[in-house]
């Protein structure tokens, strides 16, 4: 697929998915139409994890409108089933170029992650007033989106989120930056042995908790900051 193919087949996907959250059947429909010309396009060109994948999605995602019993096990099958597709359409779209040469500078954009609104624009006007460009999303479709279509430097996310895999977001987010310099803050307001087992899996460059309030984050991400220019 060409580079502009993958970037309208992830906003597609990652709008698509999103929608969930509110679901109505022309909604689904409209997701599954978009999944099929994915198949298609990607059979078409040789990339057969790909279509499979798609493939795989689409039929999910068909079930959905004809009064599944438990609507809400479906949906998140096909949250599920439509992450391992977005992660391939990022690999592919790094493989086209899609990140243009312009986007691997060190810019001063920021990824918020977090589901809690109240706290998301609280740290997003702090980081704000500190002269950075932020970008504010509450799922982790929305954040792999956002990942190419606003290339931040600096990820900050909640660890523990619906629906949010941390350690995939993480790695997708490294995986996608190559060589460019970032870093990435998380935030939890839980504490324990699960937690701690997360950071060892996913070794940010800082941890906060957020009981400290936005203050002590974004002094932490002044920290990374400084530390991306010396």
């Amino acid at each position: 697929m060409s580079s502009k193919l993958y970037e309208t087949a992830l906003g597609q996907v990652a709008g698509g998915l999103a929608s969930l959250y509110a679901p109505t059947p022309d909604k689904i429909l409209q997701l599954a139409s978009d999944l099929r010309r994915i198949e298609v396009n990607a059979s078409q060109n040789g990339d057969a994890r790909l279509a499979e994948a798609a493939k795989e999605a689409e039929a999910a995602a068909r079930v959905l409108p004809m009064g599944a019993d438990d609507h809400v096990a479906c949906a998140r099958a096909l949250h599920r089933v439509g992450s391992i597709l977005l992660l391939q359409l990022f690999e592919g779209a790094a493989k086209a170029n899609v990140l243009v040469e312009e986007h691997w500078s060190v810019d001063r954009k920021i990824l918020v992650v977090d589901d809690s609104r109240v706290a998301a624009v609280a740290l997003s006007n702090a980081l704000v007033a500190r002269g950075f460009l932020v970008r504010s999303v509450a799922t982790m479709e929305e954040a792999l989106a956002d990942m190419v279509a606003f290339v931040p430097t600096i990820l900050v996310s909640d660890v523990h989120m619906p629906n949010l895999d941390v350690g995939v977001l993480c790695r997708t987010f490294r995986e996608l930056s190559g060589s460019r310099p970032i870093r990435v803050v998380l935030m939890s307001s839980m504490t324990g042995e699960e937690l701690d087992a997360r950071l060892r899996e996913v070794k940010p460059d800082a941890f906060v908790s957020k009981m400290s309030g936005a203050t002590i984050v974004v002094e932490r991400v002044l920290e990374m900051w400084d530390d991306l220019n010396p």
